[in-house]
């Protein structure tokens, strides 16, 4: 259960194991690499490469599989309840502990050619709280070393019509996400920053950002939106058992999540944008 320090509202059970290690093989087929092409040329023979909110440590195996033996792999989480087991897990590959949102431990800084960031955007909160998280894990990098920071904007998130001619509009779809947001928004100041300006703004150089959309592939629709309703109604019936103020009861959750299965079965779908950002530190 989360707290106010760590608000994870999506859980941290084996079906959220499963939900994740979903998620992760269709976030990447959408977006269409591991890592950004800008990023997969330049890193040294002896990369080191730390993966935050690490989650499973299912992008780090995946990219240790693609990469040269010579990497290594750190992933790093506040909890190790989602890990994968060691054993299958590369020899090159580690995962430990880290708070992204305290300063980063001594032994740790400046010594990473890349790091990775994806879909924390569930525990981040006003602007100042991307910022300062930026910043800090800015700190774990070595000079001319590259972040790369992929999240979704779930403030956009909605149900639309789907294909079939007897689809609905998606109507139960949108308001799950909008119940979920407004929660977020009004518990932990919830919001989604310019990634351009977010990553210039913390002095980083040769600056992209790649915006794609989760029903760009049309035989994704599905999928996205089967994993958008278990994040979303997964993180209201935990925040309705938290007794959050704002949220809907027990019931009630139940009732739209029920509304928004038949969305789905009659084809509806939801959409979002997914932003990956890429920065360099200076020398």
């Amino acid at each position: 259960m989360a707290s106010d320090d760590e608000p994870y509202w999506l859980g941290r059970a084996s079906d959220e194991q499963k939900r994740l290690l979903k998620q992760h093989g269709v976030w990447t087929k959408s977006i269409g690499y591991l890592l950004h092409p800008s990023i997969a040329s330049s890193l040294p023979e002896n990369a080191r490469i730390a993966d935050i909110a690490t989650g499973t440590g299912i992008w780090l195996k995946d990219l240790a599989d693609a990469s040269p033996a010579t990497h290594s792999f750190h992933g790093f989480d506040i909890s190790d309840e989602q890990f994968l087991s060691s054993s299958s897990l590369p020899p090159n590959v580690s995962l430990d502990f880290i708070d992204f949102k305290k300063p980063v431990p001594e032994d740790l800084r400046g010594t990473f050619d890349l790091v990775n960031v994806r879909l924390i955007v569930i525990s981040m909160g006003p602007v100042h709280v991307w910022q300062d998280t930026l910043a800090n894990l800015v700190t774990l990098l070595k000079p001319g070393g590259r972040i790369t920071w992929t999240d979704g904007n779930f403030l956009n998130a909605r149900g639309f019509r789907g294909e079939n001619a007897d689809s609905t509009p998606g109507h139960a779809l949108t308001k799950g996400q909008r119940q979920l947001n407004n929660t977020l928004m009004s518990r932990f100041g919830y919001s989604f920053p310019d990634f351009t300006e977010l990553f210039t703004s913390a002095g980083l150089k040769d600056v992209q950002e790649d915006v794609i959309s989760t029903d760009r592939l049309v035989e994704q629709r599905r999928e996205f939106s089967e994993i958008g309703v278990g994040a979303v109604f997964g993180g209201l019936k935990n925040m309705s058992n938290a007794g959050a103020e704002g949220c809907w009861d027990g019931e009630e959750v139940e009732r739209v999540r029920e509304e928004a299965v038949r969305d789905l079965e009659s084809g509806a779908y939801l959409r979002w944008d997914i932003h990956v950002g890429v920065g360099t530190k200076g020398e």
